[in-house]
């Protein structure tokens, strides 16, 4: 053994001889981050010289310029004194004489001066004939040389000194003849290119200074770069060969002191490097012993581990079966409770008493999310969770859960405040449970942080495609309650650190951590963000699915109506303002009683009071209401606005606050409103306030109206437990259907046989799973079996599980049994209307009349593993491939259709009838059969008619097909879980149909 690593060390290289890196040449190409020995020098030599030429240039040629101006403007100076005093010598001359005498004068002064280009000689005063031009004010008495290149005007002329007259075109010298008034004026222009030619010149030299010095220094640089650069380079060769494993190359000394130095410490390092070098052969006999001796106590730890492995997975499928045993024995009931109370609420009952059943409402659904907490945790930690997709009312889930958490938060002296954005649309499908699991985590965790003040939770969206929607939740805390390490480890938290730091972490960590967890699951994204003023601002976006079957709701709109709110909380009076604006309510907004009374006293007086007052119960005292004697001021406020002013009052406050001056005003205001004020309480008390105005009295708690069938269907309710079949029962009976009752899988059976035979059969099957003697599933094969052996082809019944269970393998389980879909209870009567509008939908087509409606199934996933040879995956992948085809073939089969191309469309139906057969899609493939065959004779026949019947009955299969792709999670139909990418817990995406040309889409060979 030992002779055997001595030859694997001989064999291999040192470690230094593999990790040292071989050094670039000098004349290769550097990263663009680094540069040259060249370039620095060339920088440090050449730039310094050329800027301090360029320097000393600007300043010689700025000075010569001021310096020839200066005497250009000297010259003409004394050229106009000269001539002045030439002027008065002549004053005792006759006129004619003195003119020719001036005339002589100022011609000499214009041949001897080469900076004069013309003399003038003005005159402000007129003489008989000669009167001032109208234009300048002035009279030219006389003048030599061109004219001039820019007039002077009487206004330009002022002083009794000689000045500068110069503008873009012309520099003139004007000098006043001597008298107590000067009324003459000489007005010598100068020659500008004497300046200009002088200036050209100064300027030259410069530039020709500037190209010497820059060439010089640049010489100067390209000498030092190469002396230095051949060292380094020898340096560099040394370098790469000890890199090399060639510790005997030495570097030679140099000329230059800082290059001795580091020749000197590359011989050091390569003496160095050598000895580790036996040291590394030495230690590595040795790690190669004590590797041998490692792997074979690791292969007896692994025999141990396999053993506790399987232990542990007994032990957790155990804890699967009591979860999902308990949840079931736990959902049974909450099913009525939740159902009943929904139903009660819509009852005539008073303030107080719908008081009391929300909280009864809202403690059912938070003892069903705590349960969904516990199996969710369990799920995430074995990655089995699964998500429902169901129409929810996002607004009206995030008022619920801010009611749940309210009394919490009022304990810290908090108001939950919700601010809903007007554009969510008002039925979405997700998964209302989990999401109503975020945002008590995120809100719970903004109240642990905060205290005294508000905690806004704002819900907007972000951005609407052709079938989803990004929405925005957001949860900003005061941050007065938690320090900065805390703060730390929850932004390590939501920037995802794993499972590990979760179990490390307080509670509220663990649950922003299933947040983190269930956000991802939704596709979506978490973070936090610091807020303006202290405090962290919690972010959620999520995508949601717009609703097929939605139904649009008419907005309420009150015009004309005014509100006068009193709410000392600048954000919860925002919110109720914003709420109003909505409904076309006018507010007015009043922030202390000091304020109040005065207001309502001038409308009072002016009869202008509005038609109601909502008043806070914290308007008496913004600081503390709990005193005995606020408490009176506010009763006290209330009663003078009613029996004083006769003001119609809503009393908004928290529960306590309301029960606490219920008795005292309830017979005296309006009604009363609890916080945090939800969309369904403002509205019910502002129809009180203007009930007349109501455009949509028939709609209540947010529920649609009745589904636009046209004929109501016949619907079989299972369940054993009573109570649940008294739910269904009235829960369909508010839709204006009247339901068949059966309490076990027999009478099920029993009664839709007799429905059959009497030539009325049912619509659709509401099945309950778990039921003592003949279950769900039983009764469901027996019913397949009856409907596979009768000759009838009428349409197969839709059968829908009603199951407490929501794991990802029973809902699996369920769907291979022959059930075409399922609800999780607790339903609601939204879930109830979604289901029978889709498979509704889905009974009656809207196919020709001519047709004979299909006796198969949509989907037969059973065919599908058959046809795969029962693989799970492939018949999955098969039916995506086919799937994602769809579009781009519909389009192309109305192309060609449109064009009467019978070729092309019998080879476009023959390849979708080839991917049919390969996939469990029965009704598709019958519909594209028949029209294979009524193509067949007709595709080299260009003027034969085709039969549209058939291509529509195509058309429609196709998009019964993608809808029905757009609202199922094919890993879950097949029983896979598939936990690699977070795409195994999604529905298919079936991308809606583009402009664009027509393509031959996809399908499986």
């Amino acid at each position: 053994m030992e002779a055997y690593n001595r030859a694997k060390i001989q064999h291999h290289c040192s470690p230094y001889t593999m990790a040292a890196p071989t050094l670039p040449q000098p004349t290769q190409d550097l990263p663009p981050a680094l540069r040259s020995l060249r370039s620095i020098l060339f920088r440090f030599t050449v730039a310094p010289a050329l800027a301090l030429a360029l320097i000393l240039g600007v300043v010689f040629t700025l000075q010569q310029m001021h310096d020839r101006r200066q005497l250009l403007l000297s010259h003409g100076r004394a050229s106009a004194e000269q001539l002045a005093e030439l002027i008065e010598l002549s004053g005792g001359q006759p006129a004619k004489l003195r003119m020719e005498w001036l005339h002589r004068s100022l011609l000499a002064l214009t041949l001897e001066k080469d900076m004069v280009r013309s003399v003038q000689i003005y005159s402000s005063e007129a003489a008989a004939g000669k009167p001032l031009d109208p234009d300048t004010g002035l009279r030219l008495l006389a003048g030599v040389g061109p004219r001039p290149r820019e007039r002077i005007s009487a206004r330009d002329i002022h002083g009794r000194e000689a000045f500068i007259f110069e503008t873009h075109e012309s520099l003139q010298i004007l000098q006043p003849l001597r008298g107590e008034v000067p009324s003459c004026w000489i007005a010598i222009e100068l020659h500008r290119p004497y300046f200009l030619v002088g200036t050209y010149q100064v300027v030259l030299i410069g530039l020709l200074g500037l190209i010497v010095c820059t060439l010089a220094a640049f010489v100067w640089s390209i000498f030092l770069s190469e002396r230095f650069a051949h060292s380094l380079a020898r340096l560099g060769k040394i370098i790469e060969a000890i890199g090399l494993g060639q510790f005997d190359k030495r570097a030679e000394e140099t000329d230059t002191r800082e290059l001795n130095v580091l020749a000197q410490q590359i011989n050091e390092m390569a003496e160095k490097l050598s000895a580790h070098q036996e040291e590394y052969k030495a230690s590595l006999l040795q790690s190669m012993e004590d590797l041998r001796q490692s792997l074979d106590s690791m292969e007896e730890q692994n025999i141990e581990l396999e053993l506790a492995h399987k232990k542990a997975l007994e032990a957790s499928q155990i804890k699967s079966d009591f979860l999902a045993n308990t949840s079931h024995e736990i959902r049974t009931p909450l099913n009525g409770i939740i159902g009943f109370t929904n139903l009660l609420l819509k009852t005539a009952i008073d303030e107080l008493q719908q008081d009391y059943l929300q909280t009864i409402l809202r403690s059912s659904e938070n003892l069903l999310t705590t349960i969904n907490d516990i199996l969710d945790f369990s799920r995430i930690e074995s990655g089995n969770l699964v998500l429902d997709h169901i129409p929810l009312d996002l607004g009206q889930l995030l008022e619920e859960t801010l009611q749940i958490l309210a009394p919490f938060a009022y304990e810290h002296h908090l108001e939950l405040v919700p601010l809903i954005d007007t554009q969510l649309p008002q039925t979405l499908v997700g998964d209302p449970l989990r999401i109503k699991q975020i945002l008590t985590n995120l809100v719970g965790n903004a109240v642990r942080s905060s205290e005294h003040g508000n905690i806004p939770v704002r819900l907007s969206v972000q951005n609407n495609k052709d079938s989803e929607l990004m929405v925005r939740i957001s949860v900003t805390d005061l941050g007065n309650r938690i320090d900065e390490e805390r703060r730390r480890e929850l932004q390590q938290l939501l920037g995802g650190k794993g499972r590990e730091q979760c179990r490390q972490i307080s509670s509220s960590g663990l649950g922003l951590a299933i947040a983190r967890s269930l956000v991802e699951r939704m596709r979506g994204s978490i973070g936090i963000d610091e807020a303006a003023g202290g405090g962290c601002t919690y972010w959620v976006h999520l995508p949601l699915l717009l609703e097929r079957n939605r139904t649009l709701l008419v907005r309420e709109r009150f015009p004309g109506c005014r509100i006068l709110i009193a709410d000392p909380n600048r954000m919860t009076r925002t919110q109720v303002a914003q709420l109003l604006k909505y409904w076309e309510v006018a507010a007015i907004e009043l922030a202390d009683t000091d304020t109040l009374q005065p207001a309502i006293e001038q409308m009072w007086r002016h009869d202008a009071l509005p038609d109601a007052v909502i008043i806070d119960t914290a308007i008496a005292d913004p600081g503390d209401t709990s005193d005995r004697g606020d408490f009176e001021l506010f009763v006290e406020t209330v009663q003078q606005l009613v029996d004083t002013y006769q003001c119609r009052v809503i009393v908004q406050g928290s529960p306590v606050e309301l029960r606490r001056c219920y008795e005292q005003l309830r017979t005296r205001v309006l009604t009363f409103l609890g916080k945090p004020v939800t969309r369904d309480n403002l509205l019910r008390a502002l129809k009180r306030v203007a009930p007349q105005q109501s455009p949509n009295q028939s709609r209540a708690n947010g529920i649609h109206s009745i589904p636009p069938w046209r004929t109501a269907p016949r619907i079989l309710a299972v369940d054993d437990h009573q109570a649940n079949r008294l739910l269904v029962s009235e829960l369909l009976r508010t839709q204006g259907v009247e339901a068949a009752l059966a309490a076990s899988g027999g009478e099920a059976l029993e009664l839709w046989q007799r429905a059959r035979d009497q030539g009325e059969p049912f619509d659709l099957i509401f099945m309950d799973i778990q039921m003592p003697g003949m279950d769900g599933l039983e009764a469901t094969r027996l019913i397949r079996e009856r409907e596979s052996e009768s000759q009838d082809y009428s349409a197969r019944i839709p059968i829908i599980a009603l199951t407490a269970h929501a794991g990802a393998e029973e809902k699996a389980r369920l769907l291979s049994a022959g059930l075409d879909d399922y609800l999780s209870k607790p339903v609601s009567e939204t879930q109830l209307s979604h289901m029978i509008k889709r498979w509704m939908k889905i009974l009656t087509p809207a196919a020709p009349q001519k047709q004979k409606p299909p006796s198969h199934r949509l989907v037969d996933i059973g065919k599908s593993l058959q046809l795969s040879n029962n693989s799970a995956h492939l018949a999955r992948d098969m039916l995506k491939m086919l799937i994602k085809g769809l579009v781009a073939d519909e389009r192309e089969l109305n192309r060609l259709n449109a064009a009467g191309d019978h070729r092309g469309l019998f080879e476009l139906v023959h390849r979708i009838h080839g991917g049919c057969c390969y996939c469990g899609v029965p009704r598709l493939q019958e519909a594209t059969k028949r029209l294979q065959e009524e193509l067949r004779p007709l595709w080299k026949q260009k003027t034969a008619e085709i039969n549209q019947d058939s291509v529509e009955a195509v058309v429609q299969e196709i998009r019964a097909l993608r809808e029905w792709a757009s609202e199922q999670n094919l890993d879950v139909l097949f029983g896979l879980d598939d936990s690699a990418g977070e795409q195994a817990e999604l529905p298919i995406e079936v991308p809606s149909p583009a402009p664009e040309k027509a393509a031959t889409g996809t399908h499986p060979p």
